[in-house]
């Protein structure tokens, strides 16, 4: 026995077709939709339409991951969460990011990635080492056809400053629609961000976002839920380090 639906998003989903739509279609709008509000628009339970809204997610970072950064590329620190304490070193809800931009002759941005900096390239004093602004580079930007400045300082003059401009309307979006994401799941919301932004202005957004979820690979409940959470070895370390120094 086989279904339409296999090997896809959709897979194994007791939830009808009909009302996936529905959710596909508010997250295709410029502000996407969280998932409390959708189990009540939906009238779904929260679990399902959290659910939902992940494997959407799954499939714009999918997709996010199948295209590279080319042409004339620069790539800046960011920071998702307001500076919390005025010490050197980093609260456990702020999360070092790189966000990286291709540009066109007008110097404005035409695709857009931001992602969370693993814990192991960053240092206890909120800097980023140069493997990670590599690292970065190495996955998400094509070296044959792209001209790339790296900036991994955060407060350096060479920053390229629409990338921190997006930066912080990611942290708005993300705070504004969710009240504010932990890291465990912020790359998916980071994510849906770069989709949403990148589509603002295009036409037919509902229809491109179904072929990423036909394309997409299916996501299992007990794998979302598995996912990697660096929150407790940061908190720890953090106080650590706030003992140390006092």
């Amino acid at each position: 026995q086989t279904s339409p639906i296999v090997g896809t998003i959709f897979e194994g989903s007791r939830t009808p077709l009909r009302t996936w739509f529905k959710a596909l279609y508010l997250h295709s709008l410029p502000h996407g939709i969280s998932a409390q509000r959708l189990s009540t628009m939906l009238n779904l339970t929260y679990k399902t339409a959290w659910l939902i809204c992940h494997k959407i997610r799954h499939a714009m970072t999918e997709a996010d991951a199948g295209e590279l950064l080319t042409g004339v590329v620069h790539v800046n620190y960011g920071v998702y969460g307001r500076p919390y304490n005025p010490t050197v070193f980093r609260h456990p809800q702020e999360q070092a990011l790189l966000a990286g931009a291709s540009v066109d002759r007008d110097q404005k941005i035409v695709r857009l990635k931001i992602k969370q900096v693993p814990e192991h390239y960053l240092t206890n004093e909120r800097y980023i080492r140069s493997a990670g602004g590599h690292d970065f580079v190495n996955r998400h930007v094509d070296r044959e056809c792209a001209s790339v400045s790296l900036v991994i300082q955060q407060f350096s003059r060479q920053r390229y400053l629409p990338l921190g401009n997006a930066v912080r309307s990611a942290t708005n979006w993300i705070n504004y629609t969710f009240n504010g994401i932990g890291p465990k799941h912020l790359q998916a919301y980071l994510d849906q961000f770069c989709f949403n932004w990148i589509h603002r202005d295009r036409p037919f957004v509902f229809i491109e976002l179904l072929r990423l979820c036909l394309a997409a690979t299916p996501l299992a409940y007990p794998i979302l839920i598995r996912r990697h959470n660096p929150a407790p070895r940061h908190k720890r370390i953090y106080f650590e380090l706030l003992k140390t120094a006092s």
